[in-house]
């Protein structure tokens, strides 16, 4: 039953808002990789995973968020 609050002693650690954004990044990236490599299936086609790191890589350096 505990909550997170103004009067509770929680302290988020500072670097856990970099793991939140580089989840939030690869999650981006593949999304649109899998848009762009497989408009047809909602999963994972043969395209896909066949492209490779250096394709995914740009993907991730593509993505921007607020």
């Amino acid at each position: 039953q505990e909550r997170i609050s103004i009067d509770s002693k929680y302290e988020q650690e500072g670097k856990v808002q970099f793991v939140i954004d580089a989840v939030y990044a690869m999650a981006h990236a593949l999304h649109n990789m899998q848009r762009d490599f497989c408009p047809e299936n909602s999963g994972i086609c043969a395209d896909m995973d066949l492209a490779g790191g250096k394709k995914l890589l740009k993907y991730i350096r593509s993505v921007s968020f607020n």
